[in-house]
């Protein structure tokens, strides 16, 4: 089994981000205590990759990330994932507006949607939590139904709350980039970025020797921040990105040239420039107005929809071989598809109510179709 690991609990954007990977590319997600925890398990082959926050366009980067990257050898950047920051206003089903008597959150989601709660919640309380996710889930245990919390959608389909007020954030694009680590040197061809981290020694002129390879080779620098090295006061490690695939001569050259220029440099990964913001949430509207043609149009869906169930079993079937009798039913592999379906169906614009149950019934049949085959194998 593929496995990613990310950042838990439950209901955090570190849970989204793994949601839409896994939803894309086939992995298992696996809630781990901490970024720690995440590269570790990777590096002891626990999971076979995880995803970790970067940097945020408002909050700048995550430095307990960049740590690792620099410290623990065997892990490289493999991709780069972009998450949109959507915050919304969650609360019990059935509660409106005008009913919140609190709000909870993380004091970053907080602070990221001050005009909204001002503006619509203006004598409201406000309580700090240590996540998002947590706040969701006081939300959703509370004695009264009169409170929300501030969170994601991830949170909603996790903690079983509804959307009262959807994207109360105060900036539209607020992103935060995420990096996918494994194991293993990506193999592919096309637009690539390169990270690294380097150390120059506190002299004039250390940063333009370390920035004229890539300028005097057009290379694209896309990103170079500063961290302290902890080793004394004034000394500084550098993180850089940039375009440029490793089996071009132009990368390869400047990076020699670097080598001659720094203490140490360390390769972090080279990876896939990410596409830009995930798919928009809506579908375009179907440009058809004639009865007839919207019923075939809905005709062809509907056979669509057959042929992938009908892969879909054949998969499950080959899965039978993998289990016993005892162990056709994966109660925690089923938990991980309904979260990660649900969150799509928001994203869509459809009943996630609507998509577990159809989910739940594919289920029994999967079950029952194992056990025949098992069945048929004693």
């Amino acid at each position: 089994m593929r496995t990613l690991g990310y950042l838990g609990p439950q209901g955090t954007f570190s849970h989204t981000a793994a949601l839409h990977y896994t939803g894309l590319y086939g992995y298992t997600p696996v809630c781990c205590s901490s970024l720690d925890a995440v590269v570790h398990k990777i590096a002891s082959k626990e999971l076979t990759c995880g995803i970790v926050p970067v940097e945020n366009s408002l909050g700048g980067s995550v430095g307990e990330t960049l740590d690792l990257l620099t410290n623990i050898d065997g892990i490289w950047v493999t991709s780069e994932f972009l998450l949109p920051v959507k915050q919304h206003l969650l609360a019990r089903p059935g509660v409106v507006l005008a009913d919140i008597s609190k709000v909870y959150s993380h004091p970053q989601a907080l602070a990221q949607c001050h005009s909204f709660l001002k503006q619509q919640l203006p004598d409201t309380p406000v309580v700090e939590t240590v996540s998002t996710a947590s706040a969701a889930l006081m939300v959703a245990g509370a004695e009264t139904a009169a409170v929300a919390a501030v969170g994601s959608q991830s949170a909603a389909v996790t903690y079983g709350l509804q959307i009262l007020q959807a994207d109360i954030q105060d900036h539209p694009n607020n992103t935060t980039r995420f990096l996918v680590l494994g194991r293993e040197k990506p193999v592919f061809s096309g637009e690539a970025k390169m990270s690294l981290v380097l150390a120059v020694r506190d002299s004039p002129g250390a940063l333009c020797r370390i920035l004229s390879p890539l300028a005097q080779r057009e290379i694209n620098l896309t990103r170079i921040e500063s961290r302290p090295s902890g080793s004394k006061l004034g000394d500084y490690i550098f993180f850089i990105d940039f375009e440029g695939h490793s089996n071009s001569q132009e990368v390869g050259d400047a990076i020699r040239e670097l080598r001659k220029n720094t203490l140490w440099l360390k390769i972090l990964g080279y990876y896939p420039i990410a596409a830009g913001d995930m798919p928009p949430s809506h579908l375009e509207p179907v440009q058809l107005v004639d009865l007839p043609d919207l019923r075939r149009e809905i005709d062809k869906i509907d056979a669509d929809i057959l042929s992938l169930l009908a892969r879909r079993q054949q998969l499950v079937e080959q899965v039978a071989a993998f289990k016993s009798i005892d162990t056709v039913v994966d109660s925690s592999r089923e938990e991980e598809i309904l979260y990660r379906v649900k969150e799509l169906a928001y994203q869509s614009d459809i009943d996630p109510d609507m998509v577990e149950g159809i989910y739940r019934q594919i289920f029994k049949g999967a079950v029952r179709r194992q056990v025949e085959l098992l069945a048929l194998c004693q």
